[in-house]
């Protein structure tokens, strides 16, 4: 509930690492926009695939898991190559800015809103995500 259609990741030839990001149609390829996000990656059936949060949206799509290498981008970019396309659906969060010790401090929500729904996922189905890591 709130989470809309943001891209789908496809297998493609285009980049090194095999995969790319794609808009729906209509909407633009975002600038890098520093926006903190909660997102769940799904198949077309729908299946839950991935809890995540990033506080930058743009660069963790755009950039992350498109380019950048690690086990995390691996496994999902293996899992788009390989077995089907994923869809992504994300959550804006503000940026909170409050001042601690006379220092002005930005965080988000996204963090702990993913623990909550991680925690839940497993309390209902027995375990994380298929593409989760092994712990919360």
């Amino acid at each position: 509930m709130g989470f809309e259609l943001y891209a789908s990741m496809i297998p493609s030839d285009k980049y090194k690492q095999g995969i790319d990001i794609m808009y729906p149609s209509g909407h633009k390829q975002p600038k890098s926009d520093n926006q903190p996000a909660v997102y769940i990656l799904t198949n077309r059936e729908g299946k839950l695939l991935k809890i995540g949060e990033t506080q930058n949206l743009t660069s963790r799509f755009h950039k992350g898991y498109r380019c950048i290498s690690n086990s995390t981008n691996n496994k999902i970019r293996e899992y788009v190559k390989d077995v089907e396309n994923v869809w992504v659906y994300v959550l804006t969060l503000p940026i909170v800015t409050e001042k601690v010790l006379g220092y002005k401090c930005e965080t988000s929500y996204a963090k702990g809103l993913e623990k909550n729904l991680l925690n839940e996922f497993v309390e209902k189905v027995g375990n994380l995500p298929e593409l989760n890591a092994a712990k919360i």
